[in-house]
Formats: C-alpha cells, structure tokens, sequence
C-alpha cells in the first residue's frame, strides 16, 4: 500500500535514530501505514479518506485538482479585516518535508518505544555512557505542531489543514469530519 510520507520526514525536530529508518530493526514503515491512515481519517472522516486512499494507491499515482490540492499545497485568497489575504497551505507532502503526519506518527512512533516489553514486563532499555531524558519536552512539542498544522477554528489566514478544508468545503469536500485535537501543556495536561 503506498503512503503520503516516508522516513526522510524524520529529520530535523522529528529525527529518528538510523536504525529505525533502515536496516533490519527499521520499523518506521510500519508506523507510517498505522498512524497517516487514523492521521488522516481524523482529519477527513472516513468517507473522504476512503476517496483520497483510492487515489494515493492509483498507479500511477495521479490527483484529481481536489486531492492534489489538499496533498501537495495550494495558494489562495481570504478576505480578513476588510483586505485580500494570500494564504499559501503547504499540503500534507511538502519540499521542506513538514507535514502534520509525520509530526503526528513521530510522536506516537517515540511514545511506543519509550519502553520494550520483556518477560518481566515493561522496562526501560539502558546504554552505556548515557543517562535517560524525559521525553516530555520533545513529545509536547511535536504534539503541538501537530495541532497547529491541523488548526481549529482560530484566524482564517493561517495555512492550516482545517482552513483549506473549511475554506473548500461546499464545493470539494462537503462530506468533511474534523477531530479536534487539543495542544499538550509540557506537565501533560
């Protein structure tokens, strides 16, 4: 099945061990193919995931002017405060390889893997010459630019994947569910 992302959105505030991008113990794939479907769902509704799925597994893969849109990024206009805004929303695919599912997928791909299961239960894996550090701070953060990539109801001008959603409703995406997510606070509340 083919997917929106691959590993190489693992880079930057979201980067990844080597190891779990390629090699034998790389299990990044499967988390991209787990959480860019409920990702996206969230984002959609089923319906119109069922749609957009249809056309990321075509081969060859081609967009309808809808899909590409949402997937690869669209400029358009909003008028605010009485003026013409540009609003340019970077699509869930980008160059700069920013993209609400992998910030998404990163934070449940690190959450997982906090601990490993043994037959004693949950344990935490120790290195040699290394201390542990809490995840908090990296885990918030990528959660909340999740969120803010996702947006809610907030300024019409930011790019956002719920204002283009909104913004294109009535004519493309009528049969539109949003999950709201709320943004973590660093004591995860």
């Amino acid at each position: 099945m083919a997917q929106l992302i691959d590993y190489t959105y693992f880079s930057g505030p979201i980067s990844l061990p080597a190891s779990a991008l390629s090699g034998d113990f790389a299990d990044i794939d499967d988390f991209i193919e787990k959480y860019e479907k409920e990702a996206l769902i969230d984002l959609l509704g089923n319906t119109l995931y069922i749609e957009l799925k249809a056309e990321i597994d075509a081969t060859p893969q081609t967009f309808t002017t809808k899909w590409d849109r949402l997937v690869n990024g669209y400029a358009y206009t909003e008028d605010y405060a009485g003026d013409e805004h540009t609003v340019s929303w970077n699509g869930l695919v980008n160059t700069e390889k920013e993209s609400l599912l992998a910030y998404y997928i990163y934070f449940k791909y690190v959450k997982f893997h906090v601990s490993h299961t043994a037959s004693i239960g949950e344990v935490l894996l120790k290195g040699e010459n290394s201390d542990r550090h809490q995840l908090n701070l990296k885990l918030v953060n990528a959660w909340n630019e999740f969120v803010r990539l996702r947006g809610d109801m907030g300024s019409i001008i930011e790019p956002t994947a719920y204002n283009f959603l909104n913004k294109f409703e009535e004519n493309s995406y009528d049969k539109w569910l949003f999950k709201k997510y709320e943004r973590m606070n660093f004591m995860g509340l």
